[in-house]
């Protein structure tokens, strides 16, 4: 519920912009995803209230990266101060209850079974409206981590 709540006043906020198909596939997304109590669209503020003050931050292209090295995690925020971008490691998080450790065949089933499509691209990554998610894998066998994105 909490999540629910985060990503609604966040879609309020931004009231004046267009993202139809975007806040449903986000709103699943983060519904069913697990990185630390971070989720795609929130401020950083929640972010940091989350999961605590960064280790390191990063200046990128558009923002900054903020980087959670004992939870494994990276966080990429906007100018704007909203998270576009988790990637992790972390055995304990889960993206439609996919897991570090998992088949990538089968991980990438439940994907297609939740309507992502496979990127033509080389790579496991997988797309649903505005929402990427990359399963990230060293031996193309075993999930070992995984990348989210909020393209818009």
């Amino acid at each position: 519920m909490k999540r629910l709540l985060c990503v609604l006043l966040f879609a309020l906020m931004c009231s004046g912009c267009s993202l139809p198909e975007s806040n449903e596939a986000l709103l699943e997304f983060n519904d069913n995803c697990e990185f630390g109590g971070a989720m795609l669209g929130m401020t950083v503020e929640g972010m940091e209230e989350a999961l605590g003050e960064p280790d390191a931050e990063s200046i990128i292209t558009g923002g900054t990266e903020y980087a959670y090295h004992l939870l494994d995690l990276s966080a990429a925020i906007n100018d704007e101060g909203v998270v576009r971008r988790l990637s992790g490691k972390n055995g304990d998080f889960r993206v439609f209850g996919i897991a570090v450790g998992d088949d990538l065949t089968a991980a990438g089933d439940v994907l297609l079974e939740k309507g992502y499509q496979r990127d033509a691209a080389p790579g496991y990554r997988y797309n649903k409206n505005e929402v990427q998610i990359i399963l990230l894998t060293v031996d193309e066998e075993a999930v070992v981590g995984f990348t989210a994105e909020w393209l818009n």
